[in-house]
């Protein structure tokens, strides 16, 4: 194939991409927004149907539908191969309606603005155009590309995990459409967090009358909260912090409870074991007698640890990169995706495929269009390689 094909083809794209952009980018589609993120799945069945998949609802009665396409490509040997989405968004309902899809200029480069472009509606239609260029040139050469759009990562995934997990253990490798840093950039490893509740126990009393009988929990969780913090940096590769304190009801009353919670961010496996078994060696000891500490919690994502198959996933990109003049480079990223669910499994992932631009989950989130070709014609240009 010439090799400038994929790019020519893609530019050539850019009309219906943004109008499909748009009209993904001016529907409400906040985690919360149920109805309408099941609008716009609906409205992403049917370009997906389109396409020549075979599409279903995962239905969920909280948040919105999760969406699972899938197209059957030439060769019943090739591999199965799986892209992952997410269609909900950090915005209220009515985000859209106060400021909906719009072009601008941003220092000299044209942008697109609106709830999500960034994070990650882009992300998805760039896959779609990926897959439909390998079909509009004849070179389906896979035996299936599933798409899961999900409707609730930005909290977590907790609803969509099963579901992800199950396509992923049936896949033979799977990329992420979560935003491309910039436009030479994809990723191949992310921290894992964990989050902890540290409670403190202690007993009431009048603070005026008989403080004495009391036993304060505020100042036994400032303890904690002091030495637990100490932990940070102490562990290569793992950060904590203590994000939330709360405890006491009234000045007049010694506080019997008070609790703290905390985030803590892991490269790897071994760094999550060490950080946990450090938390618990400080609240195994408390300073105040007749108080006692309870820690609850724990990991809710996984580490995306660089693997020999994501390793493998990343040469290919560098080869698809550069037939487009391109240096690929790998990145770690300290936030976690959907990348973090598939990590268990083992599975050969790679993220942050999606479109280049800024300030995602905020106001003023942009996409720049002059890239979008080029991820497009990236994502595809892996695609292809891996099916040979």
């Amino acid at each position: 194939m010439p090799k400038n094909n994929l790019l020519e083809k893609a530019e050539s794209m850019m009309e219906p991409f943004l109008t499909d952009l748009q009209a993904m980018v001016d529907i409400d589609s906040g985690t919360y927004v149920k109805q309408g993120v099941d609008r716009l799945g609906l409205w992403l069945q049917q370009r997906l149907q389109r396409l020549g998949c075979q599409t279903y609802f995962d239905e969920q009665q909280q948040y919105g539908n999760h969406l699972v396409a899938v197209h059957r490509g030439t060769n019943p040997q090739g591999p199965r191969l799986l892209l992952i989405g997410h269609i909900d968004t950090v915005f209220p309902d009515g985000e859209a309606r106060r400021r909906p899809f719009s072009r601008k200029q941003l220092d000299g480069v044209e942008i697109a603005k609106g709830p999500g472009v960034l994070d990650m509606k882009s992300g998805v239609l760039i896959g779609i155009y990926a897959v439909q260029l390998l079909i509009e040139s004849q070179m389906a050469n896979y035996q299936s590309v599933t798409f899961v759009c999900n409707s609730d990562e930005e909290i977590g995934s907790h609803s969509s995990r099963p579901l992800i997990r199950k396509l992923a253990s049936e896949s033979d490798a799977v990329l992420v459409l979560e935003p491309g840093r910039i436009i030479n950039r994809v990723v191949s490893s992310r921290r894992g967090i964990a989050n902890y509740r540290v409670e403190a126990h202690g007993v009431s009393s009048h603070a005026g009358v008989e403080p004495e009988k009391g036993r304060n929990a505020i100042l036994e969780l400032s303890h904690q909260v002091i030495a637990l913090q100490a932990i940070n940096g102490t562990i290569p590769g793992a950060t904590l912090n203590v994000g939330i304190i709360k405890g006491g009801g009234r000045t007049n009353i010694v506080p019997d409870y008070a609790y703290c919670e905390i985030d803590v961010r892991v490269s790897d496996r071994a760094g999550l074991e060490a950080i946990e078994a450090a938390i618990r060696d400080v609240i195994s000891h408390t300073v105040l007698e007749g108080t006692r500490v309870v820690l609850s919690g724990g990991v809710s994502n996984m580490p995306f640890e660089r693997t020999e198959g994501s390793l493998k996933l990343v040469h290919l990109a560098q080869a698809a990169g550069s037939d487009l003049g391109l240096e690929i480079e790998d990145v770690s990223s300290g936030g976690a995706s959907d990348a973090n669910t598939t990590a268990p499994l083992g599975v050969p992932t790679l993220d942050g495929l999606g479109a280049t631009g800024g300030l995602a989950h905020n106001p003023d989130e942009y996409i720049e269009l002059e890239p979008l070709p080029v991820r497009i014609a990236l994502v595809s240009g892996l695609l292809q390689r891996l099916c040979r």
